[in-house]
């Protein structure tokens, strides 16, 4: 991938990672740190930690499955209310909410803001990009871009929940037209951020051996954003797709990787073969543009009868989803259920991210 830099004379993107000490923060820096196209020159963060060193402002709560460098451990947090965005490329930003609704826009007005945050996913003019599944939607950015008068432009990927189920649907509904689903969600700690990850934190004793039947606002976005990121772009606006989908979302004590359980009927009939074959032969334009973060097998379908499981789910190439217990429903009409894996922050977080914003990259919009 670095000859693609070198024939097209390019440097390195720089980038600010924005909310970068929080559990997202830090895995939006694990998966920059090394990277090929992109180079992290600022951390920013809340004003507590503003000065201090990175090792110093995560200290108390480190999440990092590969240690950085001491160059990004020694870097001192900026605050992003002090920082100019017009002195950076992109921005990653791993805020929570409330905040990401003020600073993202304001960094947009200069620079392009590739995002884990639902501020903004829900605004006619932004997509939800999952490059693999809707490609096409990255049209909005410049509308969005027209629209609101910015030189750059909010990109928000999914919440990690939608992103296994929306990935799957994708092969399936575009040859036999998904009519209705109803999911169930096994989904680890590491979903809920800091409170889940924490060893001390009420939530998550309150999940050891037990199961939590409740995530708040967890369905809805599932619901929502399966539709959209499925849907049609029509003159400049996104047509959901029009599946009529249930989620019941649910907590479990597993660190890394939600599962998901899935039933769901199409409009034309199909075989298991046939699913089979469109879900492992499923390719989008990330594998056509052989982007860094893009495995070449978006989705593995397994055959074992105990399979997928979190805890194997690492054992496959990065950033893949796996499907496995696929087999008729004879409730619904040309009824399907099978059961995922996805890893919620390699795939719904950072690594997310970063496939985004490498096909941004390639697309010539960064």
């Amino acid at each position: 991938m670095t000859n693609f830099l070198e024939s097209e004379k390019m440097k390195k993107k720089q980038v600010i990672i924005i909310g970068a000490t929080g559990a997202a923060g830090q895995n939006i820096v694990e998966f920059t740190m090394d990277h090929p196209w992109f180079e992290i020159c600022c951390l920013s963060a809340s004003e507590r930690s503003r000065g201090k060193a990175y090792r110093e402002s995560i200290k108390e709560a480190v999440f990092f499955d590969r240690t950085p460098s001491e160059e990004i451990l020694d870097m001192k947090v900026e605050s992003a209310e002090k920082v100019d965005p017009r002195d950076y490329d992109v921005a990653f930003s791993a805020l929570p909410t409330d905040v990401a609704k003020i600073q993202e826009a304001q960094f947009a007005k200069h620079i392009p803001v590739i995002s884990t945050a639902s501020a903004y996913r829900y605004q006619n003019d932004v997509p939800i990009l999952i490059p693999e599944a809707n490609p096409q939607h990255v049209e909005l950015l410049e509308k969005q871009r027209n629209d609101r008068g910015w030189r750059g432009y909010i990109a928000p990927g999914p919440n990690c929940t939608t992103v296994g189920l929306a990935m799957t649907l994708k092969p399936i509904h575009d040859l036999f037209k998904v009519e209705k689903v109803s999911m169930v969600s096994m989904q680890a700690l590491s979903g809920a951020g800091e409170k889940g990850l924490r060893q001390d934190s009420d939530y998550r004793k309150s999940a050891i051996k037990n199961v939590l039947p409740f995530i708040e606002g967890e369905e809805e976005k599932v619901e929502r954003e399966t539709n959209k990121i499925l849907g049609t772009l029509k003159s400049g606006e996104i047509e959901p797709a029009g599946i009529n989908i249930h989620a019941t979302c649910t907590r479990v004590f597993v660190e890394t990787v939600h599962t998901e359980a899935v039933h769901l009927g199409t409009k034309s009939p199909h075989s298991l073969q046939e699913i089979k074959k469109a879900l492992n032969g499923f390719r989008s334009e990330p594998q056509e543009l052989r982007l860094p973060s893009a495995p070449e097998q978006p989705i593995i379908v397994v055959e074992e009868p105990d399979e997928p499981q979190p805890s194997h789910h690492k054992t496959h190439p990065d950033m893949v989803t796996i499907v496995g217990r696929l087999r008729e429903n004879t409730l619904f009409n040309n009824g399907l259920s099978y059961v995922l894996t996805s890893d919620n922050l390699e795939r719904g977080a950072g690594g997310g991210a970063v496939i985004t914003a490498e096909f941004l990259m390639k697309k010539g919009l960064l």
